[in-house]
């Protein structure tokens, strides 16, 4: 029985396990593969607070419900913003390295993002979540009171009581390298997972970013609230020859590049004030919509504006990359594509990480905290990850979960998990991307999204011909099974939203409804 359970080891996952650790407390962190593991460590933008001598909180706070189009969640948004300062210094605390200003080497070089109103995206080079998981790591190992399992798999989550009395008391997990099934306990669990971008065919998050904390939360009875709102980055590097996919990040059109199509004109010009550095869903949609006016299958950032000195110091990974595949971007353009990036919903959670289910917690990506709204604001998510992540130990701490006496029934059925027809789950699991990509993509409507709940519909039939022939104890159906789950639900909270707002553009519902409200959705049961 560990104090803390957490499921995930991204930079959420880690800011928990080691502010646990330093609160005295046992921690157990798990990680689906090898460290480092999860989106955080592909971040490359940056983290948004409030630095700069002529921002003000109130600034921040108004960007932020800017993007989120009048669905962001007040409370929560004041929380995050002015808590910036604070979480800033405990990153340094742990380590994190932030790139200093060049004139002045005791502050820190702030970049401008879309969606911004002043310069306050701390960063380190152009890879500032694999510095944060660097430093994070290296803090984490210097506490005893911390076991780190890697290559597990989390099944499901444990939990005693039901309806409002029911309580979290851990997880079934997998160890992927052998098979064998395990139950783990904790006093409180808190799910760390990441999103769901690998549920649709273009994505530039890793594979295991694929909506499991999610689904097994939905499947223990949580709520998840906000799930339509999928952010498609803007500008994924288009370079058919990439094997892994690639970020341009947004701090690139910061920095003054400029969206342009193959004939060169700067096609936000006419869509946005801010033309290039509009935000996020304006600037996908557009793009979007040029490459169709157009019949192209990429639109280009030009960046050559500024010197090719400037360009390589401020983002010598993006520089490295593109000349990989042969682009320099110092003279050249590059050529961007929109791909899902970022879950703006998920599990939801109040004002301290916690879920509806007692000792169950969510902070990062998986967690619906309300922050994001209908649009996620350029690097508000790692300050939200660390921000959240830190709240849900204090209330442990400071909430009677601790001084439970919590014991679970035992077991002698041995558990093992099979690795067979792993070709045959992630055919589905193709067919499952595709159908969230054509009909639940960039561009929604009624009538595409009722054909995805068809296709849902045959992939059931699969399930539960799995089932039938008991053969659920499968890691390969299991991971297409929480993808199944969660691309119904997304669906579903999508044709509930009868308005084109943030993210969630449909063609049937255009305009805003005015009496705009959260939409929770729960997994059928």
């Amino acid at each position: 029985m560990f104090d803390i359970l957490v499921l995930g080891a991204g930079i959420s996952g880690l800011s928990a396990a080691i502010h646990a650790a330093e609160k005295g407390l046992s921690v157990v962190i798990l990680t689906k593969g090898a460290k480092p593991d999860g989106s955080s460590n592909y971040a490359q933008g940056g983290i948004a607070t409030v630095t700069e001598k002529t921002d003000k909180f109130e600034f921040h706070i108004a960007d932020t419900l800017e993007a989120g189009a009048g669905l962001c969640k007040k409370e929560p948004v004041n929380i995050l913003t002015k808590s910036g300062p604070d979480t800033i210094r405990q990153l340094v605390k742990w380590g994190v390295q932030f790139t200093p200003s060049p004139t002045d080497q005791t502050q820190f070089d702030l970049h401008l993002e879309g969606g911004h109103s002043h310069h306050r995206i701390l960063h380190a080079a152009d890879l500032t979540g694999k510095e944060i998981m660097r430093a994070l790591l290296a803090e984490l190992h210097k506490h005893q009171n911390i076991h780190y399992i890697e290559n597990c798999y989390i099944k499901d989550l444990i939990c005693k009581g039901e309806g409002k009395e029911k309580r979290c008391i851990g997880a079934k997990i997998i160890h992927q390298k052998s098979g064998i099934v395990e139950n783990l306990l904790a006093k409180a669990t808190i799910l760390s997972t990441g999103g769901a971008g690998r549920i649709w065919q273009y994505t530039v998050c890793p594979p295991d970013s694929c909506g499991d904390g999610m689904a097994i939360a939905a499947r223990a009875g949580a709520a998840l609230q906000d799930i339509e709102f999928m952010q498609f980055h803007p500008t994924s590097l288009y370079a058919p020859s990439l094997k892994k996919p690639f970020l341009i990040s947004e701090a690139v059109r910061g920095f003054g590049g400029i969206l342009k199509n193959d004939k060169g004109e700067e096609f936000m010009n006419q869509v946005h004030p801010l033309h290039s550095l509009a935000p996020r869903d304006i600037v996908a949609r557009a793009i979007h919509s040029e490459m169709q006016r157009l019949g192209k299958s990429h639109m280009y950032i030009d960046l050559t504006g500024r010197t090719p000195k400037d360009i390589r110091s401020h983002f010598p990974n993006i520089y490295a990359k593109c000349m990989e595949v042969g682009i320099d971007m110092t003279k050249e353009w590059i050529p961007v594509v929109p791909a899902a990036h970022y879950m703006c919903g998920g599990v939801l959670v109040d004002t301290w990480s916690r879920t509806e289910i007692k000792g169950l917690y969510a902070c990062g990506e998986v967690a619906a905290t309300g922050v994001h709204g209908a649009n996620r604001l350029a690097s508000n998510s790692l300050l939200e990850s660390v921000v959240f992540a830190i709240r849900a130990v204090d209330n442990i701490c400071n909430s009677s979960l601790l001084n439970e006496k919590l014991s679970a029934a035992k077991s002698n059925k041995k558990e093992r998990i099979s690795f067979t027809k792993s070709a045959y789950w992630r055919k589905r699991r193709k067919i499952l991307q595709d159908m969230m990509w054509t009909h639940c993509g960039i561009v929604r409507t009624v009538a595409g999204l009722n054909q995805g709940l068809k296709v849902i519909e045959g992939l059931e039939a699969d399930v539960q011909s799995a089932i039938k022939n008991k053969e659920t104890e499968n890691l390969y159906f299991i991971e297409f099974l929480n993808a199944l789950q969660v691309s119904k639900m997304i669906l579903t909270a999508a044709l509930n939203r009868k308005e084109s707002r943030g993210l969630h553009y449909i063609l049937d519902y255009p305009n805003l409804d005015p009496k705009t409200k959260h939409h929770t959705i729960y997994l059928e049961k």
